[in-house]
């Protein structure tokens, strides 16, 4: 038997024959964030991700994600990078897309103020107490299309994390809390001259691992419905396994005002139309099966669709596939409206 058939050979076995690999979740109990569960970690990774995600739905059909961020691909050609993302659902149904890039040594990131900021020159931040009120400002053009989003959240629903916020996921973690579960918006967005007095609500919260996402996650789901006193909201992501899946997150829900734990008892996608998911099943331990719809997508986006056939096939081998990211309303339980942000790892 040649030398390279027992090398496959021996590598299928230990495929077969290893452990599925499992996610545990974080010690302690269901708690309020504090200041620190929102500054960066910027931990030394090869191989490093971390995500403040703002997601608000607004008055005109406008919907916005903003996703500041920490990135290593673990390669030689490109060191680790700070960035700033605006994905814009517009009022005529058009869509828009900004990506910013940064030297993680020009970062701002303070636990007192909750200030984020990926260059002290540059126009990109978020910064205010969420006891009070917390402003995000995105300014900057691209391609003769102008930009202009300075958005305030306020009355803002007290944060929660579960236990340290870290998940084991084989020899690897990933870091989830939810510092704004909940929040009212208001502000205005312009896209070149058009500019718009806005108001809705919201949400933000923040992740980190030592992993490529598409090593880890297969799926990760956001989904948002009604306010902190009859609503709301969860982060459940699929981690990829051997030969099954496993789900892991947890989301912040509120009866007459009280807030408590959803965590996950698993995710079944029953319909599917692409890269969407239309219809999921979301099993809770708290309040049984949530059933969303994501009946209409608003914008939908890959980094290397920006990329050249060749940049793409190299860029794919090195993050090891692709993210898509897809943002729009939901139908839940069949009949409340909320909205959605979810990431497909192909």
């Amino acid at each position: 038997m040649s030398a390279k058939l027992l090398k496959v050979l021996s590598a299928l076995f230990l495929l077969l024959v290893s452990p599925l690999i499992q996610a545990q979740t974080p010690e302690g109990s269901f708690r309020d964030t504090t200041p620190e569960d929102f500054v960066a970690k910027n931990l030394p990774s090869k191989y490093y991700n971390e995500l403040w995600t703002y997601h608000a739905d607004l008055n005109d059909g406008i919907q916005l994600v903003v996703t500041f961020s920490i990135n290593d691909f673990g390669s030689s050609f490109k060191e680790r990078v700070t960035g700033g993302k605006l994905m814009v659902a517009w009022k005529d149904g058009n869509s828009y897309v900004v990506n910013k890039e940064y030297s993680p040594d020009d970062l701002i990131s303070e636990a007192e103020d909750h200030h984020l900021k990926l260059h002290p020159e540059r126009n990109y931040w978020a910064k205010g107490s969420l006891n009070d009120e917390h402003r995000l400002y995105y300014k900057t053009q691209k391609d003769g299309i102008k930009y202009d989003v300075d958005i305030t959240f306020y009355d803002i629903a007290q944060g929660k994390a579960l236990g340290d916020g870290e998940y084991n996921i084989g020899s690897h973690k990933l870091g989830l809390t939810i510092p704004m579960p909940h929040a009212n918006v208001k502000g205005f967005i312009a896209i070149n001259d058009d500019t718009v007095q806005v108001s809705g609500t919201g949400y933000m919260d923040h992740l980190y691992q030592d992993n490529l996402t598409t090593d880890l996650i297969d799926t990760s789901y956001r989904v948002k419905q009604g306010d902190d006193e009859n609503g709301f909201y969860f982060h459940f992501l699929k981690i990829k396994n051997n030969h099954s899946r496993s789900s892991i997150g947890y989301g912040v829900g509120y009866k007459n005002g009280m807030a408590y734990l959803i965590s996950p008892s698993g995710i079944e996608v029953n319909r599917s139309k692409g890269d969407l998911d239309l219809q999921t099943t979301f099993g809770t331990y708290q309040d049984g099966k949530i059933e969303v719809e994501a009946y209409e997508m608003l914008n939908k986006y890959s980094l290397i669709n920006e990329l050249g056939s060749v940049q793409k096939f190299f860029v794919k081998k090195v993050v090891g596939g692709e993210l898509i990211e897809m943002h729009g309303n939901a139908r839940i339980n069949g009949s409340k409206e909320g909205y959605f942000y979810y990431m497909d790892a192909k």
